[in-house]
């Protein structure tokens, strides 16, 4: 970065993606931005000697190291306290930002003070049109998305998903945009107090971008900028514990967003949908690993300290 006064901080969150890290870094820095930026990443005690690689290879980078992995919320807002940008990118790991996509992003900003957030278009690494913004979910999606639909009917899932798609080809405002390439501005991310750290990762991008909404500004999708999105390889590894997490998150969303009626029907649907996962699990996989995780999931369903120590339950299921 040049010197003078910045104009993007980019957040990037590290947990044993060591390769991915690099390689969004080269992309970043490879991306010809005009603009002045900064980069954060925060480590949430990767043990596969990331800091050390970035340290080495990409010195300008600042590097926060946490010794416990604090999730994704948590650490964007460590990202956010430190950062000197007009704007904040958070940006996944996995992702590999194609050129002038920074630039077009800040520009877009720049140039409609109405704008509160932007996103761009995603591609898979197989070159297919990932799907990154949404209308905010009604109580029926969450009901479509849950773990029973996913496990029994997934094609049929699948089909109702795509009827709900919005076309990511044309630049338009959203409801939300995925997480994995947000950038916002960072007043305005201060003034909705960064991330929720109630959840430890998942939902926290739906639940800012209500809050943006809040406030008035409106989110857009720019599709003349690109990065391409290598799904979920960041936490490939790990697929049962997340699906884990997506779920304490997916009730929290609920709980805080929808009136009493919606949250019991919703906590009743996970519960069957935890079951059936288990039980499809048990019976294709031949193993009762994650039974006692899922339980996990509808104990704490009707606690009524639950919503305060998800976050806790989601960090002892990935792991420190």
């Amino acid at each position: 970065m040049a010197n003078g006064s910045v104009d993007l901080s980019i957040a990037i969150v590290s947990y044993n993606t060591r390769v991915l890290m690099l390689d969004c870094l080269k992309a970043v820095f490879a991306s010809g931005a005009e603009i002045q930026f900064e980069v954060i990443v925060v480590d949430n005690n990767s043990k596969d000697e990331t800091v050390d690689a970035i340290r080495a290879r990409y010195p300008t980078v600042q590097i926060i190291v946490n010794h416990e992995n604090r999730g994704f919320s948590k650490a964007v807002n460590q990202a956010l306290a430190v950062s000197a940008g007009r704007y904040v990118l958070m940006l996944n790991s996995d992702t590999q930002v194609r050129r002038q996509a920074l630039d077009r992003m800040v520009i877009c900003l720049d140039e409609d003070p109405e704008i509160g957030a932007v996103g761009c278009k995603q591609w898979t690494g197989d070159g297919q049109l990932y799907q990154s913004c949404f209308p905010f979910p009604s109580i029926l999606d969450h009901l479509i998305h849950a773990s029973f639909f996913r496990t029994c009917a997934p094609a049929w899932q699948e089909a109702l998903a795509a009827e709900q798609a919005i076309d990511c080809t044309r630049s338009q405002d959203v409801d939300w945009i995925n997480g994995a390439c947000l950038m916002v501005r960072t007043d305005l991310m201060n003034r909705c107090s960064g991330l929720d750290e109630g959840y430890f990762m998942y939902f926290e991008d739906v639940d800012l971008c209500r809050a943006i909404h809040q406030h008035g500004f409106r989110i857009r999708h720019l599709a003349d900028a690109d990065i391409v999105h290598l799904i979920g390889k960041s936490g490939e590894r790990d697929r049962d514990k997340l699906n884990i997490v997506w779920e304490f998150s997916r009730i929290r969303y609920v709980e805080r967003h929808f009136p009493p009626l919606n949250r019991f029907i919703m906590k009743m649907w996970i519960a069957v949908g935890a079951f059936v996962r288990l039980a499809h699990r048990s019976s294709v996989i031949g193993t009762q690993q994650p039974a006692s995780v899922y339980w996990s999931v509808v104990r704490r369903l009707w606690q009524r300290r639950a919503a305060e120590e998800r976050p806790q339950m989601a960090e002892a299921v990935v792991g420190r």
